[in-house]
């Protein structure tokens, strides 16, 4: 039974510093700490990291976390992660909410905390949309900037009038096929 630690940060800039000394203070040993900085959005399925720690594992160790967001923000992806280490029988403690999943009452409390966390993340998803919706009312254009002007796609026509290919108005031009392509027949 070996007590494992995983920390994670979103970017370079964020350091695993907090987290690590939390983890060790509950005696974690400092070799037995993974750290990785990815996504939270990130599935556990692509985080190299917390995969080989995953592989490393036996039954009867323990995985530990500071926040239930070091896991991940989708809560069937941890809750997919949490079972399938349950089924290797290592269970996942997280600090800062006292939970374990060796027991009943950790499990579901961990069930409920995932599904707020990810009805957080919807919550932010909708204000996201909503005001990219109003920067479009306004008139706000989003997105990349046409890489043609108007006369470059005026001239693209001309070109294709005169008989020439997308390949050949591409390479004068000096952009892809298709923008040429696209250009020739808006």
């Amino acid at each position: 039974m070996i007590k494992y630690g995983y920390a994670r940060v979103s970017t370079n800039k964020q350091t695993t510093d907090n987290q690590l000394t939390d983890l060790i203070r509950e005696g974690i040993s400092p070799e037995n700490v993974v750290t990785e900085t990815m996504s939270g959005a990130t599935s556990w399925k692509f985080r190299p990291e917390l995969r080989k720690l995953c592989k490393k594992m036996q039954s009867g160790d323990t995985l530990t976390v500071v926040k239930l967001d070091r896991l991940g923000r989708n809560a069937l992806d941890v809750l997919s992660f949490i079972d399938i280490q349950k089924n290797k029988g290592i269970s996942i403690r997280i600090l800062n909410l006292g939970i374990d999943t060796s027991g009943a009452g950790g499990k579901l409390f961990l069930l409920l905390l995932a599904g707020f966390a990810e009805f957080e993340r919807n919550i932010i998803r909708e204000r996201i949309m909503s005001g990219l919706e109003t920067a479009r009312s306004k008139g706000t254009k989003l997105g990349r900037k046409p890489s043609l002007s108007a006369d470059d796609i005026a001239q693209a026509k001309r070109y294709k009038q005169k008989g020439l290919s997308s390949r050949e108005v591409s390479q004068i031009m000096s952009v892809s096929k298709m923008t040429a392509w696209r250009a020739m027949n808006s």
